[in-house]
């Protein structure tokens, strides 16, 4: 009969010579509350497996069967901590660590820094680092694309949603600095925010009737008995359009016309020649 791991008491692996020893059952199962402990602390070791299964930045490595069990057994894999997430970042050399803005930024660029050791010195890791440790869009533009000097290179960043001060402005040069190569040189640093303001403009015609009543007599003579009254109306329209706003939102399916204006601010670090 097969017996897995976390799951079988020590009493039941004992050579039947001293199973039924009291004093070994006895031995035996005070020792099952230890090794229970041990057991259920084996996922607490998968470092790596708690780290892909806390970013999903690197796609989890399928762990062997008796691993998963023990990880069922022991309710999952455990987020890990910010003394291990230090740890891990010394030692697999992480560049720029503390300038990452929260914890989950960290999880994320030591879960990618293989990948960003070995692509260290390309466009690619210098993008990737901005975005991952920042948590804003970047974009990179060499020389030849802007008609700059040979070996320069600028790097925009979108900072709409978060804003960045001169301590992060200073973490994204030192970013740069670490993933570009030697021969590059960084020609300007331009950050710009974009605040869309969401306008609603409607439009509402107005038109206004007018009626005339009129006696209408016929063109030949009639007997006297016999007078012809006859009332014609004439009705004049006349439409206008002016603006209007409405009290409350109106529906798409109504006709609404929505406009946004868009307001961009920009700003750049040069540094010296």
């Amino acid at each position: 009969m097969a017996r897995r791991l976390g799951e079988t008491p020590l009493r039941e692996l004992l050579p039947g010579s001293i199973a039924e020893d009291p004093t070994i059952r006895a031995a035996a199962e005070a020792l099952d509350t230890v090794l229970d402990a041990a057991t259920r602390a084996v996922p607490s070791l998968l470092l790596y497996a708690r780290l892909a299964h806390d970013t999903g930045f690197v796609e989890p490595v399928a762990m062997l069967p008796p691993l998963t069990r023990l990880t069922q057994l022991a309710g999952g894999l455990s987020p890990l901590s910010a003394g291990l997430l230090d740890q891990l970042a010394w030692q697999l050399h992480v560049e720029s660590y503390e300038a990452a803005v929260d914890e989950d930024a960290k999880r994320r660029l030591i879960a990618g820094s293989l990948l960003l050791h070995r692509r260290r010195g390309t466009p690619w890791a210098v993008r990737t680092a901005l975005e991952t440790a920042l948590r804003t869009e970047a974009t990179i533009k060499e020389w030849f694309n802007y008609g700059g000097k040979p070996f320069f290179f600028r790097v925009r960043l979108d900072v709409s949603g978060s804003g960045m001060d001169e301590q992060g402005l200073t973490s994204a040069v030192r970013l740069i600095l670490d993933y570009k190569n030697v021969r590059s040189w960084l020609d300007c640093l331009e950050t710009f925010t974009r605040r869309p303001l969401p306008v609603a403009v409607a439009t509402a015609g107005i038109m206004r009737s007018l009626n005339r009543v009129r006696l209408w007599f016929p063109p030949k003579p009639v007997p006297a008995a016999r007078v012809h009254v006859a009332v014609a109306g004439v009705m004049r329209s006349r439409s206008r359009l002016c603006p209007f706003t409405p009290p409350q939102p109106v529906p798409a399916a109504r006709g609404r016309v929505a406009l946004a204006l868009l307001t961009m601010t920009r700003s750049r670090v040069c540094p010296q020649p």
